[in-house]
């Protein structure tokens, strides 16, 4: 592992080496951390040198105290390929990590020559649930987000079957510093891009849940409407869907990434 010192803090990530192709860098979603992509890295790294990093107060990352902007994510993400000399790569995100994969797109297609994004939307929830969202961290740590956090993660049924997941999704969450998750509440409480996707031109891949409450699948497809060069597909998950349904979600990203 590699520490970055960011604007959000100092950023572990690290390099899982792999195949040929451009580079991959994939960025977890709010509340989880790169192991989020356990059951994708050996499919893709295959294919591609996976680069794997950590959001702020999750995981191995350390949090910069005070309230991050997507920006601010957006560029912490494109200083950590440079330092893993990936003058341009594909970038793969997933609901938080998503919306910051949709930041770059805009900011730096240059850099992302082609998008996996994942459970998201151009403008996830509102000001006021995010505000709560902070408010309740603020007084009662993770522990007061583990139920609202858990049940959005997983569809009722995949739950019941896959206790052993759900245990792990929850002490990953519970595990995040509240600095580092308060601040990308921040992030997500402002960020509004549905002005900007438009501008996107890198060939995009865009999958939503079809059981997905966080960001419903209706939010995907209206990002294809105003992505040009997008692939749109609904699986049929929660919000971790890559988690919900591994050998689909794979298979898309494979597929896609095949021969870019």
């Amino acid at each position: 592992m590699t520490a970055h010192e960011g604007r959000t803090g100092t950023l572990d990530w690290s390099d899982g080496g792999g195949g040929p192709g451009r580079p991959l860098v994939m960025v977890h979603a709010l509340g989880a951390d790169r192991d989020l992509w356990a059951q994708q890295v050996p499919a893709l790294s295959s294919r591609r040198r996976v680069i794997l990093l950590d959001l702020p107060g999750h995981g191995s990352s350390l949090a910069a105290p005070g309230h991050y902007t997507i920006a601010d994510l957006g560029l912490d993400v494109l200083d950590i390929a440079t330092a893993a000399g990936a003058g341009e790569f594909d970038l793969c995100g997933i609901s938080l990590g998503a919306l910051v994969a949709l930041w770059v797109g805009i900011n730096a297609p240059d850099r992302a020559k082609a998008l996996v994004v994942s459970n998201t939307a151009a403008r996830v929830g509102s000001e006021e649930l995010w505000a709560a969202r902070i408010a309740a961290v603020e007084t009662g740590g993770m522990e007061a987000v583990r139920e609202t956090a858990v049940d959005r993660f997983f569809s009722p049924e995949h739950a019941s079957a896959n206790p052993a997941m759900v245990a792990e999704a929850t002490r990953v969450l519970l595990s995040v510093d509240p600095v580092g998750y308060i601040g990308c509440c921040a992030a997500l409480k402002e960020a509004d891009l549905r002005e900007s996707v438009g501008s996107i031109r890198s060939p995009t891949l865009l999958i939503g849940g079809g059981r997905d409450i966080a960001t419903p699948p209706g939010e995907s497809v209206w990002l294809h409407d105003h992505i040009p060069e997008s692939t749109l597909r609904i699986i049929e998950a929660a919000h971790f869907s890559n988690l919900e349904r591994p050998d689909d979600w794979t298979a898309e990203v494979a597929g896609f990434l095949e021969g870019r």
